[in-house]
């Protein structure tokens, strides 16, 4: 569907039969390479392993919100409690890992709401009382759509020189993967962007979270295996960190695409418009029982109510694979599967 003609404003092009496909080579994958990385010890996700940090937080939404703009969780002012996990992505390793914190890498923010009332999308979380939303420092997807996304991992846990060889092959693909690589002096200070499209009411939208204050430290002069964590919580320590959630709106089917994942969406032809803030207040986070406690959590952007469902064929195979991984990794831990309860915010 890459002629502008047969595109239409907030309509999806889905191929079940194909993304099914695709999601189950995936899965089959992930499990294979988890199984082989994490053989020995407790199983971490396929990506985004490493957890920075779990934080407590506010999400605030807007007081003053035009009426195009009060849709879902944003139709009336109020403030939900929230848990933040910032991690790595480790996009240039072998499905997981937990580098060192000064390798090139993108970072996660992982939003999960408590206190939201509501049928969810999922068949087993529908009565959860929460909803997620998964962000990350690049906006824009590593491929096109989740064919390119299956190739590329495959390539990277085949062989050195089948990994350097598909990214030659393959340079939209290696541009994105570059783009995303940096050394991130605070997780605090980054730009945070869901890559992918959503619904938002009938309209179509991407997220972003951005520091509410422009702040640009230099790295540390100690760079120890996790500064990330360490610099957050000395912050947080001393003081309350604010972000702006914003939305942008799909405004034309071509230049702001909803299946091409590698296309960025243009801020002069679609503004982010602030529709909540964030408030992580000061906190001790990095105790070992809240450091197991976020990783023994899931995330998934399904995980929402219906005016907020994933958009697009990258979203469409996620649903299927997010879904099967993170049963399968708390099968292998042994740990229960489920929604945290809005009491449980503050343990």
């Amino acid at each position: 569907m890459d002629n502008e003609s047969t595109l239409e404003l907030y309509r999806e092009y889905p191929r079940p039969e194909h993304e099914a496909e695709i999601a189950k080579e995936i899965v089959d994958l992930m499990r294979d390479q988890m199984l082989k990385n994490y053989s020995s010890g407790k199983m971490l996700r396929d990506v985004h392993s490493k957890g920075h940090g779990c934080v407590e937080a506010e999400f605030i939404v807007r007081r003053d919100l035009p009426s195009d703009l009060r849709v879902g969780i944003f139709k009336e002012p109020r403030t939900f409690p929230a848990l933040i996990r910032y991690s790595n992505a480790g996009a240039l390793a072998p499905i997981g890992g937990t580098a060192h914190d000064i390798k090139r890498d993108a970072r996660g923010m992982a939003i999960k709401l408590l206190g939201v009332e509501g049928e969810k999308l999922l068949d087993d979380e529908k009565l959860a009382g929460t909803q997620d939303f998964l962000l990350f420092s690049v906006n824009t997807f590593f491929t096109e759509g989740p064919e390119g996304f299956y190739d590329l991992m495959r390539a990277i846990t085949t062989s050195r020189f089948a990994n350097i060889r598909y990214l030659l092959t393959h340079p939209s693909v290696t541009f994105a993967l570059v783009r995303s690589l940096y050394k991130h002096p605070s997780l605090l200070e980054l730009q945070y962007f869901s890559a992918v499209p959503y619904r938002f009411g009938f309209k179509a939208c991407k997220y972003s979270a951005r520091p509410s204050r422009d702040r640009r430290s230099a790295l540390p002069t100690k760079i120890t295996p996790n500064y990330l964590r360490e610099r957050m919580q000395e912050r947080l320590l001393k003081e309350d960190a604010y972000f702006d959630f914003m939305v942008q709106m799909q405004t034309h089917p071509y230049k702001t695409p909803i299946e091409n994942a590698l296309v960025q969406w243009d801020e002069e032809i679609s503004p982010f418009r602030k529709v909540a803030t964030i408030r992580i207040p000061k906190q001790c986070f990095d105790s070992p029982e809240q450091l197991e406690f976020c990783d023994n959590l899931s995330f998934t952007p399904w995980h929402c109510l219906p005016e907020h469902r994933p958009l697009g064929s990258v979203s469409r195979v996620r649903r299927i694979v997010y879904a099967e991984i993170s049963k399968f990794r708390h099968h292998e831990n042994n740990v229960p599967r489920e929604e945290p309860v809005l009491h449980e915010a503050s343990n």
